[in-house]
Parts: structure tokens; C-alpha cells; sequence
């Protein structure tokens, strides 16, 4: 069995580059299920579904999500409670939508989990008014994970780990290993160079990176992070949604007894015209 996991695909560019590159990499890779996740993939942030639908048609089968998700509508993403999409396990249980889902892959029961990594991240999201979709505390991910591997009945399950940090993304790795299938690293945009099988058999990546505008700063015009960066202030975001886009996955193959056979990166350039 092959599953293929899609970095954070964001706006019209990576969506384009998902069209571009899935249909035929499915094809040639013989994928059985590809996940994507999903919180950027209108206009950067948040998700509608009719974009959710775009994907799906082609070759998306199940998304994952991350603090961005709500970003235009709490609620839309997770109207239909038999959509594809799952949001970070360990937030508020009044938060719309779920944090897991088990799916059936070839006979096999497949669980999917998404978490959202705490330092950086989650403590900073629990102090932002903004965030009026957030309507409780925010869990320690390791305890949420914890939890949910005493009730989750798989026999495959797969981590999407929101996180903002290297180290807490590696510490979940090896706090998990053993226990899950895979670990996949998700949100900050950049690939990281480390896939591996664990000591004790999960396959893992510290992030998947972006799948999106190849000259941007995470799908973001250049100069306006370097204006912010240089003078301060909060000049608006631009996303760039022409030129060249880069298409970011990870494969992770199942062989025999369930274990991890490989979990190796695929990544694509589209030369857009």
C-alpha cells in the first residue's frame, strides 16, 4: 500500500500545481490514497469547499488541516460531517469538525490524526482575541495523542503534526514511535531533507513543506516579508499566484505485518506559462 502526503497547499498556485502534477503521479507512483493539507488553499488562508472539491476531483482523497483552517469561515470546511476534512485533535472540543477520522484503504482500516504543536504556535493562538473561533484551551498535543491512541481501533494510523518547531516535531516523532505509522510534519512551508524510518519502525519528516509559489517567502511576495522584516509595521500580505509553483509529498509504503517499507520525498517543479 501507498499513501502519499501532501504539503500545505496554498492558494490558486498550489492548487494549479496539484492539478498539474497528482493525476499523473498517482499513475505512475500506483498511490492508493493521497492526503493534503488543506488550510491554505484559498487565497492563502482558510478553506472553501468548493476549493476542497477542486482538489478532490484531482486526485485528493482526504485533507488535513492546521490553525489557518477557520481563517475564513469556522464553519464551512466541516458543513457536511462526512467531508474528508479533519482540524488539530487537541483543540477546544467546541471547535467545528473533528480531529481524526479512520478511513478504509484496500480492507484496511486507516486512522488519520492531526494535531497542533504547542510552542510557537498553539500558546500564541490561546493569547490572540482574534481567534473567536477558539472557544476553550488548547490541549498539550503529547497528552491529545496520548488520549486518542487508548480509543483509535486501526491498523495503520498516520499523524499530521501542525507544529512550528524542529525539535517539538522530532520529540513527537519519538514520543510516537512505535505506536503510529507515521509521523508527518506540516506548517512552516520549508521541506525539510530528513525522512527516516524510527528505531522503532514509524516513518517520519519534520515537515513536508509548501506546495505553492516557488518564488515567494511561504507563498508570499518576497519584498513584502522583506518591508516587515526591514521597517516593522504589518504591511498586508501578497500572495503569489503566477510564475513557477513547486509541488511538495512524501511516500510512505506499506509492506508486510503493516510496517513501514519507505517513506521517501517526491517533489515536482511546474513551469507555469
Amino acid at each position: 500500500m501507498k499513501l502519499l502526503f501532501i504539503g500545505d497547499i496554498v492558494g490558486k498556485l498550489g492548487r494549479s500545481a496539484v492539478e498539474q502534477v497528482l493525476p499523473d503521479l498517482r499513475q505512475k507512483e500506483k498511490i492508493d490514497f493521497a492526503v493534503a493539507n488543506a488550510e491554505n488553499v484559498t487565497h492563502g488562508r482558510g478553506a472553501k469547499i468548493d476549493h476542497l472539491r477542486e482538489l478532490q476531483k484531482a486526485g485528493v482523497d482526504f485533507f488535513t488541516s492546521g490553525d489557518h483552517i477557520f481563517y475564513i469561515d469556522p464553519n464551512e470546511p466541516f458543513s457536511d460531517p462526512h467531508a474528508p476534512v479533519i482540524r488539530p485533535a487537541n483543540l477546544p472540543k467546541a471547535t467545528p469538525g473533528e480531529g481524526s477520522k479512520i478511513v478504509e484503504i484496500g480492507g484496511k482500516k486507516v486512522a488519520i490524526i492531526n494535531l497542533l504543536g504547542w510552542e510557537f504556535l498553539g500558546d500564541k493562538l490561546a493569547k490572540d482575541e482574534r481567534n473567536i473561533w477558539l472557544d476553550g484551551e488548547i490541549e498539550n498535543p503529547f497528552k491529545t495523542a496520548d488520549k486518542l491512541l487508548k480509543t483509535v481501533s486501526a491498523e495503520l494510523i498516520f499523524v499530521d503534526f501542525h507544529a512550528e518547531l524542529t525539535s517539538e516535531k522530532r520529540a513527537m516523532g519519538f514520543f510516537l514511535d512505535g505506536r503510529v505509522s507515521a509521523v508527518l510534519g506540516t506548517h512552516t512551508h520549508v521541506p525539510t531533507a530528513d525522512t527516516a524510518i524510527l528505531p522503532k519502525g514509524t516513518g517520519y519528516v519534520s515537515d513536508i513543506g509548501m506546495t505553492g509559489a516557488r518564488d515567494s517567502v511561504l507563498g508570499v511576495e518576497p519584498q513584502v516579508i522583506i518591508n516587515r522584516l526591514k521597517e516593522g509595521g504589518a504591511e498586508p500580505f501578497k500572495w503569489v499566484e503566477t510564475g513557477p509553483a513547486v509541488f511538495r509529498s512524501v511516500i510512505v509504503e506499506i509492506g508486510k505485518g503493516n510496517s513501514v517499507k519507505r517513506i521517501e520525498r517526491i517533489d515536482r517543479e511546474v513551469n507555469f506559462r
